[in-house]
């Protein structure tokens, strides 16, 4: 069985004009000669979130949950070939992550407390990974969100609910934007950042700026709907 280029891999994986799905199926074909080859299970995981991504902007919602349930199937099997893996830790939150909005409350503070674990084996194996500052910052903004039932709900099944800020999920995302400056998705979450602090025109601009980037990838696209739909709404704001 032939295998895989990685590199070449990874560079169409990210190409806006690849097949996706091809890329994927040739990636779980050639991975059944290596079932535990974290090189190939990561590269999985990203792959099924692309995919997840790309049936999102499709508006398709059951190919989203498939594709991200996919995903998370490979993240565990990469943490569990090489514990030690800064790219199998760090897909796995991105799956954990992207999980969240198709399970119950119970289960989405569980995946939470398994996100704050892995995030900072990541950041620890390498501090200045833009996407680990991203992916923790978004982090940050869903658990200063929780409402109080959630909290409660978290204390009775898990004795500490997770605890973060909104000043946190900023600092996280400014990282993040440090090291990646034009970057729709993360441009944007710095604005929803910015809205649930109510600082409504300093959100606006960042908006009205991630609008004018290219979208390139699946993500981008989603991200450019959700920040056209925010600027519709805080566009009042704008000085």
């Amino acid at each position: 069985m032939a295998s895989i280029d990685f590199a070449k891999w990874d560079q169409d994986i990210d190409n806006p004009e690849a097949n996706k799905q091809d890329l994927y199926d040739q990636l779980k074909h050639s991975a059944t000669s290596a079932p535990n080859d974290v090189n190939y299970l990561w590269r999985l995981t990203k792959g099924a979130l692309v995919l997840s991504d790309l049936a999102e902007k499709n508006k398709n919602k059951d190919k989203c949950k498939a594709f991200t349930q996919e995903s998370l199937t490979h993240a565990k099997k990469a943490i569990e070939a090489d514990p030690k893996s800064l790219e199998a830790h760090k897909w796995y939150c991105a799956s954990v992550g992207r999980i969240a909005p198709f399970v119950g409350t119970k289960e989405r503070i569980q995946y939470g407390h398994e996100f704050k674990k892995h995030s900072d084996i990541a950041v620890s194996i390498e501090p200045n990974d833009m996407l680990m500052h991203h992916m923790y910052g978004r982090w940050c903004y869903e658990v200063a969100g929780l409402t109080w039932m959630e909290k409660k709900i978290a204390a009775t099944f898990f004795g500490t609910p997770p605890e973060s800020t909104y000043e946190e999920a900023l600092e996280a995302i400014m990282k993040a934007d440090k090291l990646k400056h034009e970057w729709i998705s993360n441009q944007l979450w710095v604005s929803k950042v910015l809205i649930a602090q109510k600082k409504y025109s300093d959100a606006i601009k960042w908006i009205d700026e991630a609008l004018q980037l290219p979208v390139v990838t699946e993500e981008d696209a989603v991200s450019h709907d959700e920040l056209l739909d925010l600027q519709k709404k805080y566009s009042k704001y704008r000085q």
